[in-house]
């Protein structure tokens, strides 16, 4: 027999999933109200599955006995429908030959190599941005992202119908397959009414495009030292081959989806706190006025801003596991194939952890106790499977918010925006006030 955590029958799990379709984070936190930090809902006949915001069960699972986890079918194959087999959707010795080839190119040193052309992009955006009017920032720092993204992908000019197609493709797919995912029981209707079809022919598309652009990149043979350069010329170390033609793609599919979605979010999260906390938004342009690349980002308060909106939103606010064998942990044990939900969000939000935990205040991040917070704190995931591209969006967020707050005011206006919990959590809107900063 097993143990697992208090939770709810089928027809209480059926209720909750029917809600949680609505408001899935409201949902999940009266759970764990009503349960703790750890419970179980129905997930077949004879198997339960579970989620836990329990800081020392979710490193357990990351990082202590990670070889015993994979992340689960119900997103891998989802979304490997549309964007292949790659570092986000692939599992065991594939992804692991995957990460060792391109780890490298995204270290320290190679990101630093990619920082004018950030640079170069966030200064070519503000110069558009518009002041003086209400502005819904969301869509805009989404955009930026997704340029830089493509600019440090691709350091050549794309026609902007291209660009436009490929960032609504994405955007849509990603949309499906969330409601896919959380909808199971209308995959049958998907499938029938062609839903999957016309998503997956828009993933032909992108592909179809990306793939003109690496062709062209080949034969040019011209040097441009940017990310896809690095993965035309990563070489697996047992063959010395590089990746097929589609693993490449795939590969580009997955630095569009995660590479631009959850930087985009953060950034609107970010400036719609710095908009209503003035204090902060004064002490960050204060204290990063004229710093040079390199200073800024490394500079502590503004890493600080980040980590602390990044705790209150964080961009990837759930995600699972599925155990492969049998195992344990505390009081409750479980057979393999028990998917794990990690709730995030609220982890970050509990206030066993976090000190006023619904407040914004970056200072906890520099704090004499900050070291504490990695312990609770995992906006980019954790262990072997951290967000490869950790380094690169933080990097990417800290020019952005320095040359950001050097040039704008910034006032909320409007609604507050509300969470969307999607693959990532969004703002549905975030409308401030601009004001270009007069010297």
């Amino acid at each position: 027999m097993y143990n697992y955590p208090p939770g709810y029958s089928f027809f209480g799990t059926y209720k909750r999933a029917l809600e949680a379709v609505r408001s899935p984070l409201e949902t999940i936190q009266d759970s764990v109200r009503i349960y703790g930090d750890t419970y179980s809902v129905v997930a077949g006949l004879k198997s339960r599955m579970m989620l836990t915001q329990n800081p020392e069960f979710i490193d357990y699972i990351l990082r202590k006995n990670q070889k015993n986890y994979y992340k689960s079918k119900w997103v891998t194959e989802k979304l490997a429908r549309f964007i292949g087999n790659g570092l986000l959707t692939s599992n065991g010795a594939y992804w692991l030959r995957q990460r060792r080839l391109i780890q490298p190119g995204f270290h320290h040193q190679k990101i630093q190599g990619l920082h004018n052309i950030m640079k170069e992009t966030i200064d070519e955006f503000l110069r558009g941005f518009p002041v003086d009017q209400k502005v819904d920032v969301f869509p805009l720092t989404n955009r930026l992202a997704f340029d830089v993204v493509m600019n440090t992908l691709f350091d050549v000019e794309l026609p902007p119908a291209v660009i436009e197609e490929l960032g609504r493709a994405i955007g849509e797919i990603q949309e499906f397959v969330i409601a896919d995912i959380r909808q199971p029981w209308k995959s049958w209707w998907f499938e029938l009414s062609g839903q999957v079809a016309r998503n997956k022919e828009k993933s032909k598309r992108t592909r179809a495009i990306l793939g003109k652009v690496m062709q062209e990149r080949k034969s040019a043979g011209i040097k441009y030292n940017d990310l896809l350069d690095m993965l035309l010329d990563a070489r697996y170390e047992d063959t010395g081959e590089g990746m097929s033609e589609n693993q490449v793609l795939d590969e580009i599919l997955i630095l569009f989806i995660a590479g631009h979605e959850t930087t985009g979010n953060a950034l609107a999260w970010t400036l719609y706190l710095l908009a209503t906390h003035p204090t902060v938004l004064h002490k960050l342009r204060d204290v990063t006025r004229g710093l040079a690349i390199s200073e800024t980002v490394s500079h502590p308060y503004i890493i600080a801003v980040i980590n602390e909106s990044m705790r209150l939103y964080p961009p990837a606010w759930a995600f699972d596991r599925v155990s492969l064998e049998d195992d344990s942990f505390g009081e409750y044990s479980y057979p393999g194939g028990t998917i794990i939900a990690l709730f995030i969000y609220g982890l970050h939000r509990d206030e066993k952890y976090w000190e006023d935990p619904l407040s914004f205040n970056p200072d906890r991040f520099i704090s004499d106790h900050s070291k504490d917070t990695g312990k609770v704190f995992f906006p980019f995931g954790g262990g072997p499977r951290l967000c490869i591209g950790n380094s690169f969006a933080m990097n990417e967020m800290a020019l952005f918010l320095q040359a950001f707050v050097s040039q704008f005011d910034l006032a909320a206006a409007g609604a507050p925006p509300k969470e969307r919990a999607l693959i990532t959590l969004r703002p549905d809107h975030v409308f401030l006030e601009i004001k270009t900063i007069r010297q």
